[in-house]
């Protein structure tokens, strides 16, 4: 993403289609001359005579077309503005053809008079700002961190009052001043460690290694419970995964259809109808569950078995609950016992299926282990033990299984990346320590992490970086 901050730049900031209300946002040094090539205000308002934030009825004037739509201007003046540039956001019907024809309108070329009497070649006033643009520069110019700049995609990205809540905790600050404090600590001992280098040659020991050991250890402790190592399973913006797991025809495409109250899978009497994993989120009592139905297990031989069998392991890993599904009807294998028991994930539950073709209890075919996690018996047909599994399903993450408190911050995949990177250098630096590493090589160490750290906060960044977050946002945002 290559664009020049001297640019001004617009886009529809609301979503494709058609709407009762339409917004087109501009931001930059020229928005007030690109506004009054297509807007009339009601009572000779000038905008130039504005300050901060103020508003104005009018009406968008489109001479090629002769129309005259209404609209409501919101004015926000530099530097007070969301992108510390002007601002100016018109409100009009959200008519696709009005918006691509007030859209050209804008873009036309500026001073088109001045340019021919010089004989120069238009210049464009304003560009199509490019994805997520806007908060780009309002990080760029100091409005905002980037740690708060990832938290607006959280806001947008977010499904569920509690992805809501901690998407708007980080945006407060509230990730950006836990990241600040353990930066302050880390350059405080480097300070320390730097300060006694100087006088190593002189026999004065301004810090003992064993107090370097002491500070590096509450740091690491620090960022250890940021990242949340050892610790319960977070929600992320995509919902809590949920993973529907089983032997082929134990009704897991079935149950994965009722979950979602409508018919997503394609179900069959034939066995390993379901060859791919699918994925559809469902809402249980403010909760977004991401619901993953996949392939039997098969243990099959074949080049596409083995392909299948590597999908379902990879979503299995990537579980925040499984639901292992069994087919009530048959006797429960030494097999899916020994499969149920290779299963990692803390947060399981067993659905004994089809209960009501059962001609004997399948409960007493689970081994003692399996009986410690909740077990629900259900039909897929009749509806039976549905609303009971979606409470142990919603228990599961209020009983502290899984953290949904919007008090904790919420990461983005490459924050906790950073987070865990920073952690490794700590850790090796601990580890360097125990070998007896000099004053030296300890700041060099503390450096790399301060600079790692600096990733999330912006202090340290790369373009490519920047394109990364901000390619994930819409256009307008």
């Amino acid at each position: 993403m290559s664009f020049s901050l001297n640019d001004s730049i617009l886009a529809i900031s609301t979503p494709s289609g058609r709407s009762l209300r339409a917004i087109i946002r501009l931001s930059g040094k020229d928005v007030f001359d690109c506004l009054s090539s297509a807007f009339v205000p009601d009572d000779g308002w000038k905008v130039t005579s504005e300050k901060g934030f103020s508003s104005c009825q009018g009406r968008i004037y489109l001479e090629s077309e002769k129309i005259r739509i209404p609209a409501c201007i919101y004015i926000m003046k530099s530097p007070n503005s969301y992108t510390r540039e002007d601002i100016v956001e018109i409100h009009t019907f959200g008519s696709p053809p009005l918006l691509e024809m007030l859209m050209e309108k804008l873009l036309s070329p500026r001073r088109e008079k001045v340019c021919r009497e010089n004989n120069e070649k238009p210049a464009r006033s304003i560009r199509i700002a490019e994805p997520g643009e806007f908060t780009k520069r309002a990080f760029l110019n100091g409005r905002i961190s980037l740690a708060e700049a990832e938290s607006v995609l959280h806001i947008i990205r977010s499904q569920t009052d509690s992805e809501l809540l901690m998407a708007v905790s980080n945006l407060k600050g509230r990730f950006t001043d836990l990241m600040n404090n353990i930066q302050e600590e880390l350059v405080k001992l480097c300070a320390r460690i730097e300060a006694a280098i100087d006088f190593l040659d002189q026999d004065i020991e301004l810090i003992s290694l064993d107090e370097i050991k002491k500070q590096l250890g509450y740091i690491k402790e620090k960022l250890c419970m940021l990242a949340g190592s050892g610790q319960k399973p977070r929600v992320s913006h995509y919902g809590v995964k949920t993973v529907l797991i089983g032997w082929p025809n134990a009704g897991k495409s079935s149950l994965f259809n009722k979950l979602l109250n409508r018919s997503r899978a394609i179900v069959t009497q034939v066995r390993g109808t379901t060859r791919d994993t699918l994925e559809a989120d469902v809402d249980l009592e403010g909760i977004n569950f991401r619901i993953i139905d996949t392939a039997g297990i098969t243990y099959g031989k074949g080049e596409l078995e083995s392909v299948i069998e590597q999908r379902t392991y990879g979503s299995i890993d990537a579980a925040q609950i499984v639901l292992y599904v069994i087919d009530g009807c048959m006797n429960l294998s030494s097999e899916q016992i020994k499969f149920f028991d290779s299963i990692t994930t803390r947060n399981k539950i067993i659905i004994i299926n089809k209960n009501d073709l059962q001609k004997k209890s399948c409960y007493e075919d689970l081994s003692s282990k399996m009986k410690t996690f909740p077990v629900v018996k259900t039909s897929v047909l009749t509806g039976e033990g549905l609303d009971k599994l979606k409470k142990i399903m919603v228990s599961t993450v209020f009983g502290n299984n899984i953290d949904i408190s919007a008090s904790d911050v919420v990461f983005t995949m490459r924050q906790k990346d950073v987070l865990n990177r920073a952690l490794d250098i700590l850790e090796q630096t601990s580890d360097s320590l125990i070998e007896g590493i000099g004053h030296e090589l300890v700041a060099i160490d503390l450096r790399k992490a301060l600079d790692t750290i600096g990733e999330i906060t912006g202090e340290v960044l790369t373009d490519d970086i920047l394109d990364r977050i901000f390619s994930e946002f819409c256009i307008g945002k």
